[in-house]
């Protein structure tokens, strides 16, 4: 809100009790609010087809019975390039085109989801030295309780990304797609 920023949430929804105050919040607030399952339990949502398309039915629910958005855009625990799947990424991928839902990976990574601990400078340092190879960039950045490194460098980052003359924007219909991997359909 200090720098008048909008940024895109991918929520998950096991987490409602905790954090459905914030998922309303993000909309009524004019950001983007996004998918990223409902349990985030790898092992139960990529063992079929059918257990994808159940967690997938939760979240997409609970976000519009929670905020009144019909959300479309996905992000996959893991990404969709993740190596822990029973089945093959692309049966999930054409069961979100069914939906006409579009899934975001990420081309810069702050690295708040590795065990190793980085400064807030660290983060801030990653971003910088990664955006600038692209002409968009999707930041992976993680906003759960025992990530303070990434809380404390979101200010520096965000006033370090508006000095560069990037634009800091929300995932829309109109954003250029990043993926990790090629489905072909």
């Amino acid at each position: 809100d200090d720098y008048n920023v909008k940024a895109t949430f991918f929520v998950v929804g096991q987490d409602i009790d905790t954090y459905g105050p914030q998922y309303k919040r993000i909309v009524d607030e004019g950001h983007t609010i996004g998918m990223h399952s409902y349990s985030h339990k790898y092992s139960e949502i990529y063992s079929s087809s059918d257990a994808f398309v159940n967690d997938y039915q939760r979240i997409h629910q609970l976000i519009f019975d929670t905020t009144g958005v019909d959300s479309k855009f996905y992000r996959f625990p893991g990404g969709s390039s993740n190596s822990l799947c029973n089945t093959s990424m692309s049966v999930f991928v054409d069961y979100l085109n069914s939906q006409n839902v579009k899934y975001y990976d990420w081309n810069v990574d702050v690295g708040d989801a590795t065990p190793a601990a980085f400064s807030s400078d660290e983060i801030v340092d990653n971003v910088m030295k990664n955006v600038v190879k692209y002409k968009t960039s999707v930041i992976l950045m993680h906003d759960a309780s025992n990530k303070d490194a990434t809380v404390e460098a979101l200010p520096n980052l965000i006033e370090a990304l508006q000095q560069s003359g990037a634009m800091i924007l929300p995932i829309t219909d109109e954003t250029t797609v990043i993926h990790h991997t090629c489905v072909v359909q």
